[in-house]
């Protein structure tokens, strides 16, 4: 099968129509980037074929967001050498035909159902096609991104494969030799799992039942071991009890543990003295800090006046250097005003030459504008007057041109049965002698002369008589009386139009056309005279008049030029003058008005730090300060005595009780109580086990455990018999449903030996040396190749995605290699198949595709054109 021209129209993202020919019996590469339509045209492909025309669940067909699309396609292909053309219409006016050659024309489901059967699929029951309706083709053409996905694509084609390869089921199964195969099975499906070989049903019914008394037996060894357990732990218990029912260790630790809390007391008493040492320590320390904190604050006051003296030197000198700069600021602002003023001064006066140097200008320009304004506007009105001038007389002068139309008509008609007229009518020619005459109906007739008759006429000859002319043409009446009609409508329509001839109708319309041309020309001079009409000129006009009095006014009303004008500077340099000098004017007035704060904040200084020295006299000076003072002293040096005192009694006591080790008085305390309560509880707890064990005891001897467990051995032996008995029959018959399984294996093996052999074709190709096995499915199985380590063996699902991506394109290159041999239709379709394979494998597979390519028409759709450069065929785009 080889496709020669696709067709596609309101078809998913193709509002317009596609049209592509020029398909090559081999390979055929479409590159172009994402979104741009390659997979659509290869779905265009597959719903041509696979969806039912009739459909309602083809939606998704139809461009986005246009409800009313209807999606077409149109293929022709050849198939063997006959050409078909499939167009197939969805949704709105649902429609197939297929045209083949030679053959009679098929439509609707007669065409679909035709093409299923030649190509090698099916179609659903209802809704839209899926995968496992595809067959042959769902196969070969290779949707975007499964070129992986083998194992379902072969399923669905399995049953045309087989047809292929002559091994349908009746090939395999028609042997006398299926009927042991399929009671063997039988026989091992009783007893053995199929897929698994678990035991089942009586088999493992007789497992399970052996498992369940060999659990009872050893539960039972089990309870009769612990019975005589209890029995030994029963009489320890007993001993152990009796001996601390005499001793009763708990009595001498309880006695222990008092001497031991007697000791604690006394120590903890030593730990209270310490608390209150240290507590008394703690307060003659601070005494002794208070009293020196008070010594040193009488000394910081000393230090604080000469300090004070130190300050106030330095504010009046700080107060001084105020008072300078001041002074200087002040000096330098003053010059600063002047200067600014000066600026000032000279920018008005730049300014206003300025002013009236720019109103000249302005009056000049507009002067000149008026000018050319008004001139525009006095063409303009001469062209509006003749404008309408133009258009009147062209409006006074047309003819409307359907009469025009019919008075050609008329005259044409009117000629044409003239002519005929005269042609059928009688010619009489009259050559008169001089002076003689004669009557030709109501006409005199003299000298020479010619008439043309077509009615019956009468010649009256003075002195001789009547003469009467017949014409003998039929239709001359019929004639006669059309132009006598004709010449009337001519008549009547001439009268309505006011002229006397066509010839005169004619020239007045081609003086109208040429009134119409002048209009145009004149129009367009005036739209170049006034775009925006004669009216918003003359305004403009007046606009501009009002404006140039405006100026004019304001000239007048300037002052006239003073002496020295000439020799002003420009107004950019006034201007940068006078914004220099008022820079320089604000620098100063801030410096001088910092400087004035500064002065006023020496003086505040100068104030504050006198305040503060009198303050620190007054203190230095006051009457009691040395009685204090001497007080202080006295009562620091009483307070570092009683410190020592207090700290030399407190580090006795701590090395009293370091001596004790008070933890470890706690420690014993705890340790003494926990183990006489622990002896306590573990005598009642024993007593209790005793009794427990007891009851126990009498109730297991009443079971007859020894009885039960003989019972029990006897029943596993013949359960264990049986459950051997059956492990046999299941091995032996699992075993020969093995051979004859390899056998017919073998068998099937010569049948797919073809396919194997398209398929190690293409596998030297790609992996030169490598061999793979073709499973019982059809599927690619068992893969064996050179690797790293040596040769290597894995299954086809095992492999990388990329590697299942190459294997699974040569696999339906064998595949259709094999359909062609066996003369079924095939065509290869790969929708981005090798995204996932590398630069190395991309070469072997072009060579796999190029070698394809000798037997089947493939077409490759790809979005990277740079890595098929080298296959040999030029890239087409969509």
């Amino acid at each position: 099968m080889k496709i020669r021209r696709l067709r596609i129209e309101q078809f998913k993202r193709f509002r317009e129509p596609l049209e592509i020919t020029g398909f090559t019996d081999g390979l055929n590469l479409f590159a172009a980037p994402n979104e741009s339509g390659k997979s659509t045209v290869a779905e265009a492909i597959r719903a041509a074929f696979f969806e039912r025309h009739r459909s309602g669940s083809v939606e998704h067909l139809r461009p986005w967001g246009d409800s009313s699309a209807t999606p077409t396609v149109e293929v022709e292909f050849d198939m063997g050498d006959k050409r078909h053309r499939l167009t197939k219409v969805f949704l709105g006016k649902k429609r197939c035909d297929l045209l083949i050659d030679g053959q009679s024309p098929l439509d609707g489901v007669a065409a679909e159902d035709h093409l299923a059967g030649l190509l090698g699929f099916k179609f659903p029951g209802k809704g839209a096609s899926a995968p496992e309706h595809r067959g042959i083709p769902g196969l070969l053409w290779i949707r975007q991104g499964t070129a992986h996905e083998l194992a379902d694509a072969v399923t669905y084609a399995a049953d045309h494969l087989r047809q292929v390869l002559g091994e349908s089921l009746g090939d395999l199964t028609s042997s006398s030799g299926d009927v042991v195969l399929r009671a063997v099975e039988a026989g091992r499906h009783e007893l053995l799992t199929r897929s698994t070989g678990n035991p089942k049903g009586e088999y493992a019914a007789a497992l399970l039942r052996k498992a369940e008394l060999t659990d009872a037996l050893t539960t039972l060894d089990a309870d009769i071991r612990a019975y005589q357990g209890s029995v030994d732990r029963l009489a320890a218990l007993r001993h152990d009890h009796q001996r601390d029912e005499h001793e009763r260790p708990w009595s001498a630790i309880r006695e222990q543990h008092q001497l031991a809390l007697q000791t604690l007391e006394a120590a903890q008493g030593l730990e209270a003295r310490q608390q209150a040492q240290q507590t008394a320590v703690e307060q003659w320390r601070a005494q002794t800090a208070s009293h020196r904190s008070e010594l040193e604050a009488f000394a910081r006051d000393d230090a604080a006046v000469t300090t004070r003296e130190q300050a106030l030197a330095l504010r009046a000198a700080a107060e001084a250097t105020a008072l300078a700069q001041v002074q200087s600021w002040e000096r330098r602002h003053n010059d600063a005003i002047t200067v600014d003023t000066q600026a000032r001064q000279m920018l008005e006066r730049v300014r206003a030459a300025a002013a009236r140097t720019e109103t000249v200008r302005a009056a000049q320009e507009l002067e000149t504008t008026l000018a050319a304004v008004t001139h525009s506007l006095t063409r303009a009105r001469e062209e509006h007057t003749r404008l309408a001038r133009l258009q009147a007389e062209a409006q006074a002068m047309s003819i409307p041109a359907t009469d025009l139309k019919k008075l050609k008509q008329l005259s044409q008609s009117l000629r044409d049965v003239g002519v005929r007229l005269e042609a059928a009518a009688t010619l009489l020619e009259f050559d008169l002698l001089e002076g003689q005459s004669m009557r030709l109906g109501d006409e005199s007739v003299e000298g020479r002369a010619r008439h043309t008759v077509v009615g019956r006429t009468e010649i009256q000859i003075d002195g001789f008589g009547l003469i009467c002319v017949q014409p003998g043409g039929a239709d001359i009446p019929a004639l006669a009386t059309q132009q006598g009609t004709l010449s009337a409508d001519l008549a009547a329509l001439l009268q309505k139009l006011g002229i006397a001839n066509l010839a005169e109708a004619e020239e007045r319309d081609r003086q109208a056309s040429q009134r119409l041309q002048d209009a145009r020309a004149s129009k367009q001079v005036l739209e170049a005279l006034a775009p925006n009409g004669v009216d918003a000129l003359e305004a403009d006009q007046a606009l501009r008049t009002v404006r140039a009095q405006e100026l004019k006014s304001v000239l007048a009303a300037l002052p006239p030029p003073a002496e020295g004008d000439d020799s002003l500077p420009d107004l950019a340099s006034a201007q940068a003058q006078a914004e220099r000098a008022a820079a320089s004017l604000t620098t100063t007035a801030a410096a001088l008005t910092q400087a004035r704060v500064s002065v006023g904040k020496a003086q505040s200084d100068l104030t504050t730090a006198i305040q503060e020295l009198d303050a620190a006299k007054a203190t230095v000076s006051d009457a009691g300060r040395a009685q204090r003072m001497a007080v202080a002293r006295q009562s620091l040096s009483d307070a570092l005595v009683h410190e020592s005192t207090a700290q030399q009694r407190l580090d006795a006591t701590a090395s009293e009780l370091r001596s004790v080790n008070l933890v470890l008085l706690r420690q014993d305390v705890d340790r003494l109580a926990r183990s006489a309560q622990q002896l306590e509880e573990a005598h009642e707890l024993r007593r209790h086990d005793i009794t427990r064990l007891e009851v126990e005891l009498e109730t297991k001897g009443a079971l007859g455990l020894e009885e039960q467990r003989a019972e029990r051995q006897r029943e596993l032996e013949a359960a264990t018999r049986r459950a051997d008995e059956l492990a046999r029959r299941a091995n032996a018959l699992d075993h020969l449903l093995t051979l004859l399984q390899d056998k017919r294996s073998e068998l099937a093996r010569r049948l797919r030996a073809p396919l194997q052999k398209h398929l190690d074709h293409y596998l030297g190709i790609l992996f030169p040396g490598a061999r793979i096995e073709v499973a019982d499915d059809l599927s690619p199985g068992a893969i064996t190749r050179a690797g790293p380590r040596g040769q290597e063996v894995g299954e086809f699902e095992e492999l990388s995605v990329g590697t299942r991506e190459q294997m699974g394109i040569v696999a339906r290159l064998a595949y259709a290699d094999l359909l062609q041999e066996a003369g079924r239709p095939t065509l290869l379709i790969l929708d981005d198949a090798l995204v996932n394979t590398d630069d190395d494998r991309l070469g072997q597979m072009k060579r796999v595709l190029y070698d394809a390519a000798q037997r089947h028409q493939v077409l490759i759709f790809t979005c990277h054109p740079a890595a098929w450069r080298d296959l040999g065929v030029v890239a087409r785009g969509i």
